[in-house]
């Protein structure tokens, strides 16, 4: 099993199934600058930087920005939103539990939905707090969906679904990192002080039949280890589920988003 999974095979979809909405983007950055109250000299770093949805916007308020990924066409198309501009970011390829740089070398990290990904996360976290100055701020965030009730969990339901008959086929989804709740808990484990800021929430407009579209063009993780019979043949059984669940393709399964950081303290 791969210890880390590259997102190459989608960074060219990327921003366009995972970007922010409009105006999501700014509050992002305004939450994480508000929180960590940067100076001219303040030094951002990034596991998993990605296409830099998150860096981009505080590399442009001019601050300095060093990220890394084990996925060159994600940085390809990072450097690529970078042509003809210069900012003080800095993007190269680079294994999370391995970081190329000094200790005591950056004022602030943030991970973005990430060691979820990383089998080895705990040694991923011992090198983001080597690599952290002393009395620096860790920023660990995720996107969460909270779906109504009148959804049935939504996205939940689906994808507890698809895990169920994807098994059925024999192809159960790997298990890569950890949760959120295995890594707050080691941070805590480790002397870390914790707070919960939720920077953005919108709504996610969401059908039954959009769901589907987003399954059927294998979007997420959850069907790429799959060869491509077993993907067919597990989707056709995915969406008659889902119109005998819920009864109709415009079935709304829309409900609000969060943006959450939780900020690590006394921990480098």
């Amino acid at each position: 099993m791969a210890s880390t999974i590259s997102f190459d095979r989608v960074s060219d979809i990327y921003d366009a199934t995972r970007g922010l909405p409009p105006g999501i983007s700014e509050q992002v950055t305004d939450a994480i600058l508000n929180i960590v109250s940067p100076k001219d000299e303040t030094k951002f770093f990034e596991i998993g930087i990605g296409t830099g949805r998150i860096a981009i916007p505080i590399a442009k308020r001019g601050y300095s920005y060093t990220g890394v990924d084990i996925s060159e066409k994600m940085l390809a198309e990072l450097h690529r939103k970078l042509e003809g501009v210069s900012y003080r970011l800095t993007a190269i390829k680079g294994d999370a539990t391995s970081l190329p740089f000094e200790d005591n070398s950056f004022d602030v990290a943030l991970t973005v939905h990430v060691l979820h990904l990383v089998s080895a996360w705990k040694q991923a976290l011992a090198e983001i707090r080597r690599v952290l100055k002393p009395s620096s701020s860790y920023l660990y965030t995720i996107e969460s969906n909270q779906a109504n009730k009148d959804s049935n969990q939504g996205r939940l339901d689906f994808q507890r679904r698809w895990e169920e008959i994807i098994a059925g086929y024999g192809y159960p989804l790997p298990r890569y990192g950890a949760t959120e709740e295995e890594v707050l808990t080691e941070l805590r484990a480790q002397g870390a002080t914790l707070e919960t800021v939720i920077a953005a929430k919108w709504k996610s407009e969401l059908t039954v039949n959009k769901l589907l579209q987003y399954y059927q063009n294998r979007v997420s993780r959850h069907s790429w280890h799959l060869p491509d019979d077993v993907f067919t043949n597990a989707f056709n059984d995915l969406q008659k589920w889902a119109l005998e669940h819920y009864g109709s393709l415009d079935y709304d399964l829309s409900g609000e988003t969060q943006f959450k950081i939780v900020v690590v303290r006394n921990w480098a």
